[in-house]
This record gives structure tokens, C-alpha cells and sequence, in this order.
């Protein structure tokens, strides 16, 4: 996906504001004009992501970059990720932003990663998805990190249909009645997608206009229960199957098993297992 650059250049500069909103204090004993090459490495073993950010935020200070790695690329402690040339202030100015962001994003792409990875390995043609659970503000790197894990990034906000069990519990559980008053406002051009609680709820969703069908915090044998009820009245494929809720690297073999189409994972913006880290540093 392409990424809009004009909102990703208005919040890096958000960014800068919130670091340095009058002056940076600590960097009045370097000449104002001094002139430096830098170099940004790995510290750790992954995936790296976050180097269109890292470039238009120091285009922003105009200090010229030049990149040795390419965003979703795999790297080893001690590679060189990029090289600064510029007023020795200004990389400063932007060191810890660009620092931080890439760390963050390539933690969640590290993660991605190995859960892609995991699926791969199993042979089973099932997506991973990140969910709407993402930090406040940052959302759009948060996504796009996860794309270049190689994942689905699912929604990016609500003018996409997700009913959740809030909703069906305004409609005392009556899924029916939910679908069909949804279908009515609905766009044309919009998927409707429906959290379920029961495995029979699955069977109702699936007759009543659902496209995709999100079974939150089944069990894998519940899983299993659901897609062979759609399978038994020939509506399997009629319908996507999501999963999510209390999935993670050490049992997600489990649900795999029933074969759905899409496993959502909170944890890969919320919670990455993968730790990355950089340093930069002046030649």
C-alpha cells in the first residue's frame, strides 16, 4: 500500500515539535555551522522498517541521507543501516525521533515476521492481521510495519465495519436483528463483519449478510466446531473466518488445525516480542 507522505511529514514534524519546542540546549557547545558525517547501525539481529520515515524526517532538517538497507530487509548486529551528512545540530535535533520511530517499527515488523514466518512453516494458507489496537497518533506507522512483515493490516479505522459484542449486546444477543438493520445503513461498498459468541451464531451470521465472521476467544475446538457447522450446511465458503483474542507464539499451531482464513493478533502493535535497537553515531 502507499502510504499518504504529506500526513507522514506532518506528524514527524509533530514529533520534532514535542522534542525540541524552543531549543535544543544540550547542542550550544557545537559550533552552530559544523559540518559532520554520521552513521545509524544495528545493535541487534531482525527485520529493520521505518527508513521512508527516517529519510523524509532528516530531509525535513536537510541533512542528506543515504541508505545501505531497504525497509522490511533482514540486518545483523553491527550493520550499517544509513549514512548522515549535514550541520552537526540538526542530526542531533533529529537523532532520537528518527531513533525511536525506527526502533518501534521494527520491533513490530521483527514480530511480524516470525508469526508469518510460523504460518509459512505449517504449510496452512492462513493471513495474519494486526487490529485497530494501536498507539494513539502513530497508527499509520504502527500499520505500515506490520504490512512490511508481510501481515494484514486489517482496519485502519471505524469506516469499516467490525460488530463487535458491544453491539450485539445493545441487540440481547440477536445477531439476526443486528445484520439486518446494519444491511440497511450500510454502504454498498462496504464488508460487514460481525464478532460472534456462539458457535451456532456462526450458522445465523453466515445466512444473514455477514462477509466476514470473527470468532473472539474460541477455543481451537470451538473454532474447529464453527467452520465444520458452515462446512456441514455448505457455507464455508461463503464467508471470511477470522480469529483472535488470547492467540500467541505458543499456541497458535492449535488453531491452525481448523484451517481459518485470518488470524488478528493485538500483540503485534501492543506487545512485540522482537527487540530491536540502533545507535548513531558521528564518523
Amino acid at each position: 500500500m502507499s502510504y499518504n507522505k504529506i500526513i507522514i511529514e506532518k506528524k514527524l514534524r509533530e514529533f520534532l515539535e514535542e522534542d525540541c519546542s524552543f531549543a535544543d540546549v544540550s547542542s550550544v557547545c557545537i559550533p552552530q555551522n559544523t559540518k559532520v558525517s554520521a552513521r545509524i547501525s544495528t545493535k541487534s539481529n531482525g527485520y529493520i522498517s521505518g527508513l521512508e520515515e527516517l529519510k523524509i524526517l532528516f530531509d525535513i532538517l536537510g541533512v542528506s541521507t543515504n541508505f545501505i538497507k531497504r525497509d522490511g530487509e533482514e540486518v545483523k548486529e553491527g550493520d550499517i543501516i544509513a549514512e548522515l551528512k549535514g550541520n552537526a545540530r540538526d542530526i542531533l535535533l533529529g537523532e532520537r525521533v528518527g531513533l525511536n520511530l525506527i526502533t518501534h517499527m521494527s520491533n513490530i515488523t521483527s514480530t511480524t515476521k516470525r508469526f508469518v514466518k510460523i504460518i509459512k512453516n505449517s504449510g496452512k494458507n492462513v493471513k495474519i492481521a494486526c487490529t485497530r489496537k494501536t498507539t494513539p497518533g502513530i497508527r499509520i506507522f504502527e500499520k505500515k510495519a506490520v504490512e512490511l512483515g508481510g501481515a494484514d493490516t486489517h482496519r485502519y479505522s471505524l469506516d469499516e465495519i467490525l460488530l463487535k459484542d458491544t453491539h450485539l449486546k445493545y441487540y440481547d444477543g440477536d445477531v439476526e436483528l443486528l445484520l439486518k438493520n446494519i444491511n440497511k445503513k450500510a454502504s454498498f461498498t462496504k464488508k460487514i463483519e460481525i464478532e460472534v459468541e456462539k458457535v451456532s451464531d456462526v450458522l445465523i451470521a453466515a445466512k444473514n449478510g455477514a462477509d466476514i465472521i470473527m470468532l473472539d476467544n474460541f477455543s481451537p475446538d470451538k473454532v474447529e466446531d464453527a467452520i465444520n457447522l458452515l462446512k456441514k450446511n455448505s457455507l464455508r465458503d461463503q464467508v471470511i473466518i477470522e480469529i483472535s483474542g488470547g492467540i500467541s507464539e505458543d499456541n497458535i499451531i492449535d488453531f491452525l488445525i481448523a484451517e481459518p482464513d485470518i488470524i488478528s493478533l493485538g500483540l503485534l502493535t501492543q506487545r512485540p516480542t522482537e527487540f530491536m535497537d540502533f545507535s548513531l553515531r558521528f564518523d
